[in-house]
Order: structure tokens, then sequence, then C-alpha cells
């Protein structure tokens, strides 16, 4: 095998650089950007590496490998035969040809195949495979001269761009380590949602039956009791529907079921059934403003922001009442729900924070209530907000347009 030749001005250079411009940087820079924004084509990005690689390098031929289970992998390959592939795909990580670049971590430049044809490589690598450099990720790209070889200002910037490449390969594979995860538990939380639902309806349908006295005639009180266990059983229906858009949230694909109704509707299924103690004993005041349009949206979605931004204010309510307003907003295209507690407040430094999931901060957790809140609003194509003052309340405001956008 023929010597191979560490990089060096005198065997790359061709001539004497020229300064890197203004343009240049830019086309690097979007490059850069396109290649760490890894969005739902982790597949695809090796190919789009060397493409994109060899187009700002000026060279007609580029490939890109890693270390997978002790051998080498070419990924992608940019103007070169089978016959190049075959060289390098499926060596040994030790094999001697590429084994000293991939453990030392610097560039060499190899020579043409043994039969003459080709030209050389500069192979470029990243990470090594004797430590956890470049993200635990192992390869290297290749860089095929032209037979006047790289000035030195372009070989480092090859360099950089292997660097890049070692950066945007890692994130794609966590990228994808995610998704499969999020499809695994949403996976899981169907198979749950399909074994509860049955139960669910059967509760659903014999507390109807009951309330109906298809079982013998019930007493006033009675048939008040299994309203109230109709009510709940719905209510339990509708929770487990929210569980399931929350993994559905991580992977893009949550339904939205659109019809016709009334926020004051909405209001009072929540008054006489989750916060019915509530509402009776004070703590939760309701008002909606006369003569409010209908929402054409997602009824279930819209009644879980509500009673998600109120169970959060009854738990911060500091020994006082919440109230609950609704009304719309000046533009009159959208309606506005109010959620206002009167506990001890929060720091400014923790409201950013608010909607996330599990938020901490003063003493309080908001779980996965207003982190839903957030989400589901900005599916319905509204918003939400939060304004708070330390030792007087924290009001939530929601608005929601009167019809959702089209998709």
């Amino acid at each position: 095998m023929k010597q191979q030749k560490s990089v060096g001005a005198a065997t790359l250079a061709a001539s004497h650089p020229s300064p890197l411009d203004v343009l240049r940087l830019e086309q690097f820079l979007d490059l850069q950007r396109s290649l760490l924004a890894v969005a739902g084509d982790a597949e695809g990005l090796p190919a789009r590496f060397v493409q994109a690689a060899a187009a700002f390098l000026g060279v007609e031929r580029a490939a890109v490998g890693i270390v997978d289970d002790g051998r080498y992998r070419l990924l992608a390959t940019h103007g070169l035969d089978a016959a190049y592939r075959a060289r390098f795909d499926g060596l040994a990580v030790h094999d001697e040809m590429i084994g000293p670049v991939l453990a030392g971590n610097r560039p060499l430049v190899l020579p043409a195949a043994a039969d003459g044809s080709g030209a050389r490589t500069l192979l470029l690598p990243f990470g090594t495979t004797t430590s956890d450099a470049g993200g635990g990720l192992a390869g290297a790209l290749h860089v095929i001269l032209p037979p006047g070889g790289l000035p030195d200002d372009d070989v480092n910037l090859a360099r950089t761009l292997a660097v890049l490449a070692g950066v945007a390969l890692a994130n794609a594979r966590q990228a994808g380590r995610l998704a499969r995860i999020a499809r695994l538990k949403g996976d899981a939380l169907s198979a749950m949602a399909h074994d509860l639902r049955a139960p669910l309806n059967a509760l659903v349908g014999y507390t109807s039956l009951l309330g109906e006295g298809a079982f013998g005639v019930l007493t006033e009180e009675q048939r008040g009791v299994a309203a109230t266990l109709e009510r709940q059983a719905i209510e339990l229906v509708d929770l487990l529907g929210a569980t399931l858009d929350v993994a559905r949230l991580e992977t893009g694909q949550l339904p939205l079921r659109i019809e016709t109704f009334g926020l004051a509707d909405v209001f009072a299924a929540l008054a006489a059934g989750t916060f019915a103690q509530a509402s009776h004993d004070g703590l939760v005041i309701w008002r909606t403003a006369p003569g409010l349009p209908p929402l054409r949206s997602d009824r279930v979605k819209v009644k879980e922001i509500v009673q998600n931004l109120v169970d959060n204010a009854l738990k911060h309510r500091g020994g006082r009442g919440v109230e609950v307003d609704v009304g719309l907003a000046p533009d009159a295209t959208r309606v506005r729900i109010t959620v206002r507690d009167r506990g001890q407040g929060i720091a400014a430094e923790v409201l950013p924070r608010l909607f996330e999931p599990f938020s901490p901060g003063d003493g309080r957790s908001t779980g996965f209530g207003l982190y839903i809140v957030r989400c589901f609003a900005e599916a319905l194509g509204g918003r939400v907000a939060a304004r708070s003052q330390p030792g007087e309340g924290t009001a939530v405001t929601v608005e929601l347009p009167l019809a959702v956008p089209a998709r």
C-alpha cells in the first residue's frame, strides 16, 4: 500500500489562497443552518450533506462515513462510483487504511486505488474511535482532491465541514431516537385507551339507563346521584382523550374534531360536573358576557383548556375564590377567557416558564395542566398569556378564534 500523507501546504496547496469573502461566509452559515436544523429528514441528511459540501468546496466528488458496530460504513457519496464505495464500505475500524485516521482524529491524504485509477482522497475525521468526541459519533468526510489540490483555506474549511458533519449526524441520530420513543409512548397510550374505553363506555351506558329508570323507579335523590355518576364517567372519557392528545402533541399529529357550540354550555357542564362542589360553595364564579357568538372549534379541547385553568387556579387560590370570565376580544373575531385566582402570585422570573410541563417556581408546580392549555390553544389558532403580582394573585388569559383557521 502506498504511504499515507499528512495534510500540509506542500501536499495540497495549488496556489496562494484568496481571502474568505463575505459571500462565501454567508454560504457557509446557510449550509450550517440547513444541516443542523433536522426536520424529519434524518435519513436524507448524509446525501444532502455530501452534495452541499462538494458544491461549497468546489470539488466534483465527496462522501461521508461513520463507524457503526466496529465497521466503517459509507452513508452517502456524491459523484463517486460503486468501486469507490466498495473500497471503504465495511472496512474494520482498525483497518490500516482508515484506522490511524479515525483513532488519531487528524486528516490524511490517501493515495488513489492500487490500480492507479481514481484520485487522492482527503480524509477528514470527526470524533474518534477512542473517545466521546463528536457527540459519541466517529466518522469522516471524504473529499476527492482535484488534480491541482486544494488551497490551505479550503482545507481548513473542509476540516470545519467535517466537524459540522459529526454534529449534524449525531443530532439526526438523536432526533431519530426521540421520534421512535415518542411513537412507542403514543402506541402504549393508544393501547391503554383501547382497554379503558370499553369499561368507561359501559359505565356511561349503565348509569344513563339507571337514571332513566330502566332498572326500576328511582327517587329524586337517586336520580341526582345517577346523573352525577354519568357526568363523571363522561368526564373520564374526555380526560382519556386529552391524555392521548398529549402524546400526539409530540408527534405533530394532534387531531381536531370541529363542531359548533356555545361557551356558556361548556361552562354549565363544568359547573355541574367537575367543579360542582366548588361552584356550589361559591369558590368558582362563572361569568359569560351576553350575546356571545358560538364557537366553531373543538369542544373537548376548549373544555380541557377551561378545566385545566380552573383546576390550576383552585390549587393556588390562597383561601379565596376563583373568577372565570369570558367575552369578545376587542377585534370581535376572538373570544377571551380569563381565569383569576387571588393567591400568592408568581414571581416575574417564573412567568416565562409557566406554560412548560412541570414548571417549578415559588413553591408551586403546574404539572401538565398549563402545558396542555398552551398546546391546545395554539392548535386551535389561539394564544395564552399570564399576568401576576406577588401577593395579589394570577390571571391567565386564553384567546381563541371564533372559527378554527383552516390547516
